[in-house]
Formats: C-alpha cells, sequence, structure tokens
C-alpha cells in the first residue's frame, strides 16, 4: 500500500473489515479451517478486544485502517452494551457449525491461558493494553510506535501509570521489550487436537512498585 499521511483516530465500524483481515493473515487463520470459519474468527476476535476497552486508536492510511491500538482502565470497567451485543453476535456466528465450535474451543483456552499468567503474577494493574496490531505491509513505517505513544499518553491522561497485556510467539514480543516493559510471565503449549502446532504466550507488564497492587 502506498505511504501517504497518517491519520489517528478512533475506531468506526467501517474500519471493522480491514482490521478483521489484518487479525486473519496475522494469525493464519485460513491454515488451520475453512475462509468462512477464518473469517467468523477474525470478527469474534475483533468483537471480544472492542468488548474489553476503554480507549481505541485507528492508523488510517489512504482511507484505510492499517492499525489499532485499545487500552482499558481496570477500575469499575463494564463493557459497553453494544459492544457486548457485537460479541454476542460474533460468538453466535462462529459456534453456528461443527468446525467453528471446534476453533471457538481454542480461543476459550487462549482466555484461560491468559487468566492464568496474570494470577500467577500476584499482581493488579491499574490498566491493561488490551489489543495491538499492525498490518503487515505498514510495518517498519513508525505506526507501531505512534500507535503505542498514543496509547501512553491516554495512559497519563487517566492517570494510570502501571498496565499489563497479553501476546505471544506470533508477536513482535521484541518491540514491548524494547519500549521497557518487563515479562513476568511465560507458558508453551502444543496446541492439539484444535491445531497442531507449538506456541508461547506471554504476559508483559509497565510497573512501579508503590502502584501496582500485590495480591494476598
Amino acid at each position: 500500500m502506498k505511504q501517504a499521511s497518517i491519520q489517528f483516530r478512533e475506531i468506526k465500524r467501517e474500519d471493522y473489515p480491514a482490521l478483521e483481515k489484518i487479525i486473519s493473515d496475522t494469525w493464519e487463520y485460513e491454515r488451520y479451517c475453512s475462509p468462512q470459519v477464518a473469517k467468523q474468527m477474525a470478527t469474534f476476535y475483533l468483537a471480544s478486544c472492542l468488548a474489553n476497552q476503554t480507549f481505541t486508536c485507528v492508523a488510517e492510511n489512504n482511507g484505510i485502517a492499517v492499525g489499532v491500538i485499545m487500552g482499558k482502565v481496570e477500575k469499575n470497567f463494564q463493557t459497553p452494551m453494544r459492544y457486548a451485543t457485537q460479541g454476542l453476535l460474533a460468538t453466535g456466528n462462529l459456534k453456528r457449525t461443527k468446525e467453528g465450535r471446534h476453533m471457538a474451543k481454542l480461543f476459550e483456552g487462549f482466555d484461560r491461558l491468559n487468566h492464568r499468567l496474570l494470577d500467577q503474577s500476584r499482581l493488579k494493574f491499574e490498566g491493561e493494553l488490551a489489543f495491538f496490531i499492525v498490518g503487515s505491509d505498514q510495518r517498519g513505517n513508525g505506526i507501531g510506535g505512534e500507535l503505542y505513544k498514543r496509547f501512553l499518553q491516554y495512559t497519563q491522561a487517566v492517570g494510570i501509570e502501571d498496565y499489563y497485556l497479553f501476546t505471544d510467539s506470533g508477536c513482535n514480543v521484541g518491540f514491548y521489550e524494547h519500549q521497557g516493559l518487563e515479562r513476568m510471565g511465560e507458558e508453551t503449549h502444543n496446541l492439539k487436537p484444535y491445531v497442531d502446532e507449538v506456541m508461547s504466550f506471554y504476559l508483559y507488564g509497565q510497573h512501579t512498585s508503590a502502584n501496582v497492587k500485590k495480591l494476598a
């Protein structure tokens, strides 16, 4: 895609198809299931991210969304009704077929694994970097750094100093380490019987001892 002036703004419904394609391409969903179910998986994943955020920033190039970052303030968080409804619809669509239900169980396993990593850290954070992705053809252009900067501006505006994120070996974890985040948890699993592949899953965090609460 030709590089133009990149615009940064809140997410819009019109961005969903482009972002869903980036999600599907990044994790190569079509390696594991039919194109139809791969599309439903990407829709489900984006909907689940939208249901878990209080902040979004999209990078737009030539009128097309090429990246997005989402953040969440943990205190008193409630999923906005419109995103809760979208999530329910996306879940229902994914689970309509046997193949879709099979892949939905994989997502459910990821969710349990992430929660286990956070529980094992025994830390309670003020915020979360809930989702962060940039299209492969746009990486190396500074877009990821600009999106991350806007996330940090948001955390500063709402008074959050400590946050965490979940990521995996399919992502550029080196970016987070370059930003000074600490790896606080790690698990490696074979994804059988859902997918014949080994992946590592990580918990990263930015924290200060004065603000992160140690759970009893």
